[in-house]
């Protein structure tokens, strides 16, 4: 404001202003809650077979909100990998909030998102309700997989809900604990290893490094359940999917509508849907090979590596891919269906609508009509708000890997070796 404008105005008069303007254009976060059930039954009509669900407290205070639309669940069964990552992510509108999602990716490695939800807060009971709706449009089977941290809500309910499938923990976060907890190990780089292997001698040769280095990360990775942060000791199927890097993605796409009232942050998350399928329908349609680009990508890039490999005849199945290539097999033939050209297609051949009709249009139930909503009970602390970015395991890593690198340099700013001048703090 100073330098465009030459007005000097003070940090929370600027927030204040910021707001004000997005509630003129948004609406007022109260309004949101007295509309939501008005808004389900609109997207519903505009999308049939969508499921979403409901809940409010005893004081008709909004408790618990879900939304998964019927195309979605169409392109999962279809063409999607079976392994669903689940995260949360706060909201920093003036009720607060917790926005769930569960995504997973498709043949192409792409974003999909399967379901979303907004809760009051966190917990047990809040986690067991959205694994609930999500179990009503997912089924339980011995081939799904679930991906999340390490949060014991999550973990509980989907032992609870989805006794068949297969849970695993994101190997970032667990990364992230030994960082932060064990600095100056100097074995995250084994651990990350570790986890990543394919083979199980190769995962016992590292962990046995690991335990000889520190029993007492050895402990805690124990502790964290082999079978679920191990590749190679997963007892289903993750798709090479170790992270909950999907989820936390479609979190940082939705940075900004996180602001937002609740109805705009469904508009948003809608408008985003259908952003992605018109566009990969596009895409689909005019790819012409047999499998999705990213698969095509991968594939050539593999065949060009082992091409420069050297080929001994130990047995008729011991270099089986490399002659099969040599003899005309196509690739195509030996893939899961989900990475075909024709199943990406298949995951996007609908379409996620929008609201047909204007809002002073909108023709709802009596019940729906009548039935009021309160906001949440929660809200914003109030003080100075920001916009910060947290340190992940490979930001601690890389600080980690740069501070060690610097032991032999001198700081430009003090000339004393063992730090270098971002990490000085002696005065000029």
């Amino acid at each position: 404001m100073s330098s465009e404008h030459g007005v000097e105005i003070s940090y929370s008069l600027a927030w204040d202003a910021r707001e004000y303007a997005i509630n003129k254009v948004k609406g007022l976060p109260e309004e949101g809650y007295e509309k939501i059930l008005k808004y389900l039954h609109m997207m519903r009509e505009a999308n049939p077979g969508s499921h979403t669900s409901y809940e409010r407290d005893s004081k008709g205070r909004f408790r618990f909100l879900f939304i998964s639309f019927g195309q979605s669940l169409h392109g999962f069964y279809v063409a999607i990998q079976k392994v669903i990552v689940v995260d949360e992510t706060f909201l920093k509108s003036k009720y607060k909030g917790v926005l769930l999602v569960a995504t997973a990716l498709d043949g192409n490695s792409d974003l999909y998102l399967i379901a979303f939800g907004v809760v009051d807060s966190e917990n047990d009971l809040a986690w067991n309700w959205f694994v609930r709706q999500l179990n009503a449009v997912i089924a339980d089977e011995h081939s799904l997989a679930f991906v999340s941290d390490r949060n014991s809500s999550i973990a509980k309910a989907i032992a609870n809900v989805y006794p068949q499938a297969h849970h695993g923990i994101c190997i970032h976060h667990l990364l992230n604990n030994v960082v932060t907890y064990f600095s100056g190990k100097g074995v995250d780089g084994l651990v990350a290893k570790a986890s990543k292997a394919y083979r199980a001698d190769d995962f016992c040769k590292l962990f046995t490094a690991i335990y000889s280095i520190s029993p007492e990360i050895g402990n805690y990775l124990i502790e964290a359940d082999v079978r679920k942060r191990a590749r190679c000791q997963f007892p289903g199927y993750r798709y090479d999917i170790s992270t909950t890097n999907p989820a936390e993605s479609i979190n940082s796409a939705l940075r900004t509508p996180r602001e937002f009232p609740i109805i705009p942050l469904m508009h948003s998350i809608r408008e985003m849907m259908t952003r992605w399928f018109f566009q990969r329908r596009t895409l689909s349609s005019k790819h012409s090979k047999p499998l999705t680009i990213a698969v095509e990508k991968k594939i050539d890039r593999r065949i060009d590596k082992g091409k420069k490999f050297k080929v001994f005849p130990i047995s008729d199945d011991r270099h089986a891919i490399k002659a099969g290539f040599s003899v005309g097999i196509q690739a195509h033939t030996l893939t899961d269906d989900i990475y075909t050209t024709a199943s990406w297609r298949m995951a996007y051949e609908e379409s996620i609508n929008p609201i047909g009709v204007p809002e002073d249009a909108w023709t709802v139930p009596s019940h729906v009509e009548q039935t009021k909503v309160l906001p949440l009970e929660s809200r914003r602390a109030p003080g100075r708000r920001k916009k910060r970015r947290y340190e992940t395991a490979e930001d601690k890593i890389r600080s980690s890997q740069g501070n060690q690198g610097s032991k032999g340099r001198k700081c430009s700013r003090c000339g004393i070796r063992g730090h270098d001048r971002r990490t000085c703090d002696r005065a000029i």
